[in-house]
């Protein structure tokens, strides 16, 4: 079951986006701002900047993992500059996760579990389409299932019989395949089943 444990949405992560901030004019040596974070339209806390030469410094206070304490971060994040096609020249951000430093050239950076600012990948997010995108090779996975057996496709009938010549042992291991899916798809049913009845 764990391979199909429900990933974060990045849609849903507290970010900063380097382009935003160079659109802004902030991206000035030594100056220093604030940024707020806003999630459904409501404050969800901020950070202060310190724009180095080659990067910039991150002043926020971060939960630990775990633990309702706050503790207060400096975290230094490093920023590169490309060349535009039609001329001049677009920032990155350096991701500074990972043990080695990731290094990965971003244009965003998410907070983690961890209470630092990484990647989406450092940070094991996925975009929101992409989480659907699963869900319909889930549904997909579980009809063929269910066919292959001499089955209806829909996951609401009852799980087919054994056909005929076919093995138990072979049996009882997709059955147990298709009961992972199939329970995969019915919680995603169910969550949107839920948002739907809270939010018409």
């Amino acid at each position: 079951m764990g391979r199909y444990r429900r990933r974060a949405a990045c849609e849903g992560c507290l970010s900063i986006d380097v382009r935003l901030w160079h659109r802004e004019g902030r991206l000035r040596p030594n100056n220093r701002f604030t940024w707020s974070f806003w999630i459904d339209g409501r404050p969800s806390g901020g950070i202060s900047v310190h724009v180095q030469a080659d990067s910039v410094i991150l002043k926020f206070k971060s939960r630990k993992l775990g633990s309702d304490e706050f503790v207060s971060i400096d975290q230094r994040v490093p920023i590169t500059w490309t060349n535009c096609t039609l001329g001049g020249k677009r920032p990155w951000f350096l991701c500074p996760l990972g043990s080695l430093r990731c290094g990965r050239r971003v244009a965003k950076l998410y907070l983690s579990s961890y209470g630092r600012f990484g990647c989406r990948q450092c940070c094991g997010l996925v975009y929101a389409s992409q989480q659907v995108a699963g869900r319909l090779r889930a549904i997909s996975r579980a009809r063929k299932i269910r066919i292959k057996l001499g089955g209806s496709e829909s996951v609401a009938d009852p799980f087919p019989e054994k056909p005929p010549r076919m093995h138990w042992r072979t049996y009882y291991r997709i059955q147990s395949r298709a009961a992972a899916v199939e329970e995969h798809v019915n919680h995603w049913i169910m969550r949107a089943f839920v948002k739907h009845a809270r939010d018409p």
